[in-house]
């Protein structure tokens, strides 16, 4: 091995070396340093140092190779998977399937005990283990939890309150025993969810969607035209009722003259003069003359002959417009009643009580209160969607659902309860208590 090169020491930053002061104080020897620590190292780890030693001292020749690499090689760390599946309980599992009582296994103490109704079954036992572990978190229920408010009570009696007057037992009214009245006309109950219309679809045909548009259509148009109808007469009556007021209040004045004055309109910001304090009598009205009795006679005549005239046109009107209504619901029946048969061609009359058609009402005997209206689901050319992403539903089964027990006469038709906004009330202490004096 070639001897290591000897070279001069470095020197950093060595400002001067005019002294032997100089020469000891910026000389670096940490490179001398470094390589005598290896030195040492060598000497204390190998017994000598590398540098100095023979080939076969250093290296081996290995001819048969090591074992155990070989099997850490091969070894490979099995997946999460596999560890998983690996794992095995020294506990056997529990088997599930049912299974006879072997009966020559049971001692003849344990048989009369089964015998005589001291023995447990699994059923039970598996019951009561759920009532003891739901009797810290929860309340057991039980399988039959029906509340019967009708059933028959068992009233003990105390003997110290015989004053008081015997509670008697709630009885269930004779309604609850009969089936509910239906309101349709026909007196058919209609099913809880009706089949709706072919014309609803969210991808109906052509034929079926312009058929429920034309008829819904009609239907609103009359129902606009009456309300218009309606408004009318409403401003044509109080119109009537206007000038008939004034009509009276210009004939009172009539009657009574612009000659007669009274008190109060001769008085002037309350001051009254001296010549009007006097007393003055009342002077005896004039017997009128036959001339003016017969005047108002055939005035009176005339304004009963107005009014009558009047209603008799009100009454024309009406009749009218009742006619028209009659005409209107005879051709829309009509109307219905063809579009039913042909679509009921091939189906038989349960078929058709499942459409979501208008049907007609029966007049109640009994509640003010109108039944809710059938909500219009109509899907307007605009509307109509070729793709499902931009599709708006229609409708609402628990709104259908809800009519359709009201129709059946299973719910009382009620009027809308609001729960209003009470008045916001602030308590605050008064400084009064502030307000007092040393006495």
């Amino acid at each position: 091995m070639a001897p290591a090169t000897v070279t001069a020491p470095a020197t950093h930053q060595q400002p001067s070396r005019k002294g032997k002061k100089a020469w000891r104080k910026n000389v670096d020897i940490s490179a001398i340093q470094t390589g005598l620590e290896e030195v040492r190292d060598e000497i204390v780890k190998h017994g000598g140092v590398v540098a100095e030693k023979q080939a076969d001292q250093l290296f081996a020749t290995d001819l048969t190779g090591d074992a155990e690499i070989a099997k850490k090689q091969v070894f490979r760390k099995p997946s999460k998977a596999d560890e998983i599946i690996g794992q095995r309980s020294a506990v056997p599992g529990l088997d599930g399937r049912k299974r006879k009582i072997d009966e020559s296994a049971i001692t003849p103490r344990e048989s009369k005990r089964y015998k005589s109704g001291d023995y447990v079954s699994h059923k039970e036992l598996l019951r009561l283990k759920s009532v003891a572990d739901n009797a810290g978190g929860g309340v057991a229920v039980e399988e039959s939890v029906a509340h019967d408010p009708w059933a028959p009570v068992t009233i003990i009696k105390d003997p110290r309150f015989t004053y008081l007057d015997e509670v008697l037992p709630a009885r269930a009214p004779k309604t609850l025993s009969q089936a509910p009245i239906s309101l349709a006309a026909d007196g058919k109950t209609l099913p809880n969810v009706r089949k709706p219309e072919a014309g609803k679809s969210y991808n109906p045909l052509v034929t079926d969607w312009s058929a429920l548009l034309e008829r819904e259509g009609a239907a609103a148009v009359v129902a606009e035209k009456a309300r218009l109808i309606a408004e009318t007469a409403a401003a044509e009556k109080e119109a009537r009722a206007l000038a008939e007021a004034e009509k009276v209040d210009k004939q009172d004045r009539d009657d009574y003259g612009t000659d007669h004055e009274s008190a109060w309109e001769s008085e002037w910001d309350g001051f009254v003069s001296g010549a009007e304090q006097e007393v003055h009598v009342k002077k005896m009205a004039a017997r009128k003359t036959p001339a003016e009795r017969n005047k108002v006679k055939a005035r009176k005549e005339r304004e009963a002959r107005e009014k009558w005239e009047v209603k008799q046109k009100e009454r024309n009107v009406q009749e009218k417009r009742i006619a028209q209504i009659a005409r209107e619901m005879s051709a829309k029946d009509k109307a219905r009643n063809a579009a039913r048969r042909s679509l009921a061609v091939d189906n038989d009359s349960s078929a058709s009580e499942d459409d979501d058609k208008e049907v007609p009402m029966q007049r109640r005997r009994f509640g003010r209160l109108p039944i809710p209206e059938a909500p219009l689901e109509v899907v307007l050319p605009d509307e109509l969607q070729d793709s499902l992403r931009r599709l708006k539903p229609e409708g609402n089964l628990l709104t259908d659902r809800f009519r359709n027990l009201l129709v059946n006469g299973k719910v009382e038709v009620r009027r809308k309860q609001f729960q209003w906004k009470l008045a916001k009330t602030e308590r605050f202490e008064k400084w009064s208590y502030k307000d007092w004096t040393l006495k």
